[in-house]
């Protein structure tokens, strides 16, 4: 459901600007708001819609508040239903990787990140979404590190990025079409986002690696 168009458009933030963002972002959720309203609820994309219309909303209000990483666990936590993420980052020439934030990791799982977070990030695909079960590339590593999904994303040419969900169906159940498409939103602007406002208090706390 989302543009390509737009996915290239907004690879590079520092062409495309902040406005363009917001420009984007606010579009984007006026048109999943019409598409809502065009439906019957009991049509199956409705609450799919919903979903994509509520992310773009957050999003588009936390980049201008510059709250994008509390964004992006809200819309985690409301929204797929998972309270347990982490937002990392690095660059090429960094020997260490920036924690962006996190929610809900026990001293465990905090100490795992802490030792593979590079791994992570290295092993995903840029622009492909992981989801457990789906792929089978990356399956033996996410498994062991006890990742659910991994959302793959570029803050500029040089710094990659992925968002890490721990027990992401803590109930068994699958998941939907709407969850599936909030990570694909996720993948496409939660790079640009963050990038639009780093200068605006991103707590970069960088972690040794092992």
């Amino acid at each position: 459901m989302l543009d390509s168009q737009s996915h290239k458009k907004l690879k590079d933030i520092s062409e495309s600007g902040v406005a363009f963002l917001e420009q984007e972002l606010q579009a984007l959720s006026a048109r999943y708001l019409q598409r809502c309203q065009e439906l019957p609820l009991v049509h199956e994309k409705h609450t799919t819609l919903v979903k994509l219309y509520a992310g773009t909303k957050k999003l588009h209000q936390a980049v201008g508040e510059g709250k994008v990483a509390d964004a992006i666990f809200a819309i985690g936590a409301t929204l797929i239903g998972c309270s347990q993420m982490a937002v990392l980052l690095t660059q090429e020439q960094w020997n260490n990787v920036a924690f962006i934030g996190a929610v809900g990791l026990d001293p465990e799982q905090m100490k795992v990140m802490q030792g593979n977070a590079r791994k992570v990030i290295e092993e995903a695909s840029p622009g492909s979404v992981y989801i457990r079960g789906d792929a089978k590339k990356t399956e033996c590593l996410f498994l062991s590190l006890g990742i659910t999904a991994c959302v793959p994303f570029w803050l500029d040419a040089t710094t990659r990025g992925a968002i890490v969900f721990f027990n992401l169906v803590p109930r068994g159940r699958e998941l939907d079409l709407g969850d599936r498409e909030l990570l694909k939103l996720l993948s496409v602007f939660a790079g640009p986002c963050l990038a639009a406002r780093k200068s605006n208090g991103i707590n970069r706390t960088k972690m040794e690696l092992k």
